[in-house]
């Protein structure tokens, strides 16, 4: 392939107040082995350095007046970008110095992106197996053809967390296909990251799966069975968090007949209780 018919890839960097990693992120992009890579930070409304980080760089720099949301930046990327494909890269993660070269190597006509797979065990993503499990590859390990996500509408602003959960069901929905790899980024959340509240991440979750039943148009049924699994999932969290009133909110939609739910009906014991209890167990 001669480099006149080798496609542009646009790196996109949402960054918000991400002065302290922005740089590893930006170098390990300027360090890959392909030569066609145009980077776009977005920063997102910052209140620290990440601007004046980005400027040290040859990329675009596109500022948010104000805190808009990952999402929104992501999707101010995209609108940006001058490449058949596109790269996302978190700015707290990194890529291998090969990413984008393998990950290219491995497009066909048949592929409408590429990502590393978050499961060694899985082969191939179908909507049915990534809907009752977010199999999708992560943001920073995929590389999507540009023209997908702008018919695709882009990331979904509305939606609390799970934004990329949510990219990957409606891809899949609408049938374009995946090619997974190994792993090829770092990732290394910092200490404020989304991840750390589950509430919003809870929220999130199930108002992503209400959204794509509509547009799937699943049955009630499913829907519950696919929320009884979230519950399930988030409830430990919620309680080793403190977020109670969440977490009792979602016993009580369980109900006291889905034995399930007893192990976590403590919840509704005061606060300093459960802070109690768990002082106990650790003095064991």
């Amino acid at each position: 392939m001669t480099k006149q018919s080798m496609p542009l890839v646009s790196t996109v960097i949402p960054a918000y107040n991400a002065a302290p990693f922005l740089s590893k992120a930006i170098e390990s992009a300027l360090a890959q082995s392909y030569p066609l890579i145009e980077i776009i930070v977005v920063d997102d409304g910052s209140h620290d350095e990440t601007s004046e980080i980005a400027q040290r760089y040859p990329v675009v720099l596109i500022r948010h007046e104000k805190n808009r949301g990952v999402s929104s930046a992501r999707n101010t990327g995209i609108r940006a970008a001058k490449g058949e494909w596109v790269a996302f890269l978190d700015a707290d993660d990194t890529w291998h110095p090969q990413k984008t070269e393998i990950q290219l190597s491995l497009t066909h006509p048949n592929y409408a992106a590429v990502c590393s797979a978050k499961f060694d065990e899985i082969d191939e993503l179908t909507f049915e197996a990534v809907f009752w499990r977010n199999l999708g590859g992560a943001p920073s390990s995929t590389i999507v053809r540009r023209g997908v996500l702008l018919e695709l509408g882009m990331f979904d602003e509305e939606l609390l967390a799970v934004e990329d959960y949510n990219l990957w069901l409606r891809f899949l929905l609408a049938g374009y296909r995946v090619k997974l790899t190994e792993n090829w980024h770092q990732y290394s959340p910092p200490e404020n990251s989304l991840s750390s509240n589950a509430g919003k991440m809870f929220l999130g979750e199930v108002e992503n799966i209400k959204k794509i039943a509509r547009l799937a148009e699943l049955s009630a049924e499913v829907v519950h069975r696919r929320i009884r699994m979230l519950r399930l999932e988030y409830l430990p969290i919620l309680l080793h968090q403190r977020r109670l009133t969440l977490a009792r909110q979602q016993i009580l939609a369980m109900g006291f007949r889905d034995r399930a739910s007893w192990k976590f009906w403590k919840a509704f014991l005061p606060t300093r209780v459960l802070d109690l209890k768990k002082k106990l167990a650790r003095g064991r």
